[in-house]
């Protein structure tokens, strides 16, 4: 079997000494006829993370290759961390697991790789994600149920909600490029999603093959995906995707901007809101421009509320 991996996991870590020994026996455990890595970043985290991660690649050299930072990059800009783990990844596949969820399948990546390897106009393929929350027996949803439907476009994943959650992810290394602005947003994972689909389809493998943990450390239980900033962010990031496909996508843009704008304005100072209108103007000016009577209608609403 070649040495040269086919798969490369990509796993960010940051204060997980609870959860990150579950993440990497989730990798370890899988049963393949590949050779895969797993690429371990470590964002400076202070507590015993480093030295779980770095014991894991001492015992399994030729599998874990860390990444240790001495600065947490993610406070620097929210995108650094995707690009510096990104550029190490050698394989022809990429799979996404943060260090506090866990895959339970160990069958999950030959799955993947199968079905991927069969089609070539598949740029990438997820499952379905069981919600468990911290120091409970309780479950939540199931991430990426969408009935019979397997299979997606780009245009699906301009939507409100992910279309699945990240540690379910498998995609083709070639099908994601980072554009310049992605240091610019914060929902890093629903602009992966449709850069990939913009390459190929997205498909599903409807099978429970990972856990996501939700506890108060984790980031969607901060104020990055709560308030009025967070939708700031999510209008933001559906500009720049509707630019960077050349305005394809500007119905579905208009749609979602003027759900998460009725957030902002219902949470909000006139003051507030025309500030926010007027940061995402600088941002994705030609948007604006191209669209005057949608934008007057924004500042109208900004002012009255």
């Amino acid at each position: 079997m070649s040495s040269t991996p086919l798969v490369s996991i990509v796993c960010t870590a940051y204060q997980h000494e609870k959860f990150i020994k579950e993440a990497l026996d989730g990798f370890l455990m899988q049963q393949t006829d590949f050779p895969y890595e797993v690429i371990v970043h470590d964002d400076a985290s202070l507590d015993a993370t480093t030295a779980i991660i770095r014991d894991y690649a001492e015992r399994f050299p030729d599998i874990i290759r860390p990444i240790f930072q001495t600065v947490n990059q993610f406070s620097r800009e929210p995108g650094l961390v995707t690009r510096i783990v990104h550029a190490a990844t050698k394989g022809k596949y990429v799979a996404l697991c943060e260090g506090d969820d866990y895959w339970t399948d160990p069958n999950k990546l030959q799955k993947q790789v199968d079905l991927m390897e069969a089609d070539p106009s598949v740029s990438g393929c997820f499952h379905y994600v069981q919600q468990t929350f911290e120091g409970t027996e309780n479950v939540g949803q199931v991430f990426g149920e969408h009935g019979a439907r397997l299979r997606f476009k780009a245009e699906d994943t301009f939507s409100l909600l992910a279309l699945f959650h990240p540690a379910s992810l498998m995609f083709r290394r070639t099908a994601l490029t980072l554009p310049k602005w992605l240091g610019r947003i914060k929902s890093g994972d629903m602009a992966f999603y449709a850069l990939i689909a913009n390459e190929g389809d997205l498909v599903c493998i409807p099978e429970v093959m990972a856990v996501y943990r939700k506890h108060a450390g984790g980031i969607t239980s901060t104020a990055l995906h709560n308030g009025s900033e967070y939708h700031l962010h999510r209008i933001l990031l559906w500009l720049l995707l509707d630019q960077q496909f050349d305005q394809r996508h500007t119905l579905r843009c208009e749609a979602l901007f003027k759900e998460h704008w009725k957030h902002i304005v219902q949470q909000t100072t006139p003051r507030v809101r025309v500030r926010y209108l007027l940061r995402l103007m600088r941002e994705v000016p030609g948007w604006f421009l191209r669209k005057p009577v949608f934008s007057l209608r924004r500042f109208k609403e900004a002012l009255v509320g």
